[in-house]
């Protein structure tokens, strides 16, 4: 009866979505914030010591703001580096977190960071510029010397890009816990065919998904650690299968996402960044844009218009601050809010649908409560056993 019940849920669940069934995702959702908001609070007010430390901490930082001072001063510069570097680790966990739903944001705001950095530095003919703040990417000395390497402007950019990495390193926890409890409570992850039931079929039945999903068990049991760290080190969009299988194999911890930080945070999204610093260096992005001039004008024409914008932007940033966006930065505008949209919209289903899962599986707990309960005896029961306990006494008799 249980699994049958479970079946019936699971199949419920694969076919709400917040397209098809709107209200019912922002109602499990609703009560997900709420739980999430109640728990929380919960626990905070019966930890007496993170409360009382925490209440410390705030009154230390409120004090220190209100006195003017040197102490004020380094507080600001500090406040200013932990929020620059947090918001690219919370744009790490965002592209990696979820099933396939994460929201791509090396394409979207690291990769264009960097690319702005490489420009601004063969502007400036140096490094001495902000990357952040008021005054970025200004120039601050007339141009002398030559030319910036590679290595010296990737060195500018290194501390945003290991913290990106970090951050995907933390997005790709969630499958990797979700399957491990799963696995502990004797249950397969709904969103994970057991890789026992695949390995079952013949090779030419299987789905491409479980063709892909046998190649990452095979990669990781055969070189364990260092496949694990493989998968990790090359974009890999089926990372995420890796942190599933682990989970349900009851890979350690220390190990699963020891290999995913340095393969995500050291190795990987170096190679993507220091790729493009190379990319628009001066010479690279000179002959691309001779290339297209030869060979698909119309592209060059769009190309180097944006990149005059870009530069006359970097080099003097009040002179076109009056002038009207292009039609490439309004397409460009117009993908990021569709892409964080879709984003916010796949965080909201996916978060309705666990609460909407946690409380199938209450339901499915108390189902089996009630079936392991006593049957209630029949009042024709109760005769024919009172009958079978009287009757040896009259044959005595």
């Amino acid at each position: 009866v249980r699994s049958l019940r479970r079946r019936e849920l699971n199949t419920y669940r694969s076919k709400l979505s917040i397209w098809s069934s709107p209200f019912t995702i922002v109602r499990y959702f609703s009560v997900y914030v709420y739980n999430w908001l109640k728990d929380a609070i919960s626990s905070l007010l019966g930890n007496r010591a993170l409360m009382a430390s925490i209440l410390a901490v705030v009154g230390v930082v409120i004090s220190a703001y209100s006195i003017d001072g040197p102490l004020k001063t380094k507080l600001r510069g500090a406040e200013a580096i932990i929020l620059w570097y947090g918001w690219w680790v919370l744009l790490g966990i965002a592209s990696s977190i979820g099933l396939g739903t994460g929201l791509h944001t090396f394409v979207l705001f690291l990769g264009p960071h960097v690319a702005k950095v490489t420009l601004t530095a063969y502007i400036c003919n140096g490094l001495d510029f902000e990357d952040r703040g008021a005054q970025s990417f200004v120039c601050h000395s007339t141009p002398t010397g030559p030319p910036p390497s590679v290595f010296e402007i990737y060195d500018k950019v290194k501390y945003a890009v290991f913290f990106w990495g970090l951050g995907t390193s933390i997005g790709e926890l969630p499958p990797y816990f979700i399957a491990r409890a799963a696995a502990i409570a004797g249950r397969d992850d709904p969103d994970f065919v057991s890789i026992e039931r695949i390995l079952e079929k013949r090779p030419e039945n299987r789905a491409f998904s479980e063709r892909m999903q046998v190649m990452m068990y095979m990669v990781m049991q055969n070189l364990g650690f260092f496949g694990i760290l493989l998968c990790a080190s090359v974009p890999n969009p089926l990372f995420d299968l890796a942190g599933i299988i682990c989970g349900h194999f009851s890979v350690p911890f220390i190990k699963f996402w020891g290999a995913t930080f340095i393969g995500k945070a050291m190795i990987k999204n170096t190679l993507q960044s220091f790729s493009l610093v190379i990319l628009f260096s001066e010479g690279v992005l000179d002959g691309i844009l001779t290339a297209l001039r030869n060979r698909i004008p119309i592209l060059h024409d769009l190309a180097q218009t944006a990149l005059n914008g870009q530069l006359r932007q970097f080099a003097n940033p009040s002179a076109v601050s009056d002038e009207p966006s292009s039609i490439f930065s309004i397409i460009w505008n117009m993908i990021i809010a569709g892409m964080v949209g879709y984003f916010a919209l796949s965080l909201v289903e996916a978060l309705a649908i666990q609460e909407l899962r946690r409380q199938h599986e209450i339901e499915i707990i108390n189902l089996k409560s009630d079936s392991d309960e006593p049957a209630e005896p029949s009042p024709e029961s109760s005769l024919v056993e009172s009958v079978a306990e009287v009757s040896p006494l009259i044959l005595e008799t």
